[in-house]
């Protein structure tokens, strides 16, 4: 079996990369410690999810019973809104994208400074 291309989909659609195109493209420094950063932010952070949900537009309806940071990359963090009998995904993006590990709590640090901003602006989450 030969690689020849893989398929990337989210919510913008589906695109198709080459094996020399994936093959250049700069690694993602916080690969490595994606599953460490999103379960310390669940672990022994869990407060301040519900915080973060002050940066999703349209605001989550009263329906939701459930966000969960699920995955985390140089763009920024993605949550999953869940639902009695579905669920969706919304991307917070940092402000620029993280070039060094050492980078991503500082931006992670400015997504919460946002939503709190919101919070004193009266744009709370309903």
């Amino acid at each position: 079996m030969e690689f020849g291309q893989a398929v990337l989909e989210d919510d913008r659609g589906r695109a198709y990369v080459t094996l020399h195109t994936l093959q250049a493209a700069p690694l993602d420094p916080i690969a490595t410690s994606e599953a460490s950063m999103l379960t310390h932010l669940v672990d022994d952070h869990s407060e301040l999810v519900p915080l973060l949900l002050r940066l999703v537009h349209p605001h989550p309806d009263k329906g939701m019973v459930r966000a969960l940071p699920v995955a985390m990359d140089r763009y920024g963090i993605t949550l999953r809104l869940e639902h009695p009998r579905t669920h969706h995904d919304v991307r917070l993006p940092f402000k620029t994208p993280v070039t060094d590990i050492n980078q991503a709590g500082p931006q992670i640090h400015a997504l919460l400074t946002t939503a709190r901003r919101l919070a004193h602006s009266g744009n709370l989450l309903a």
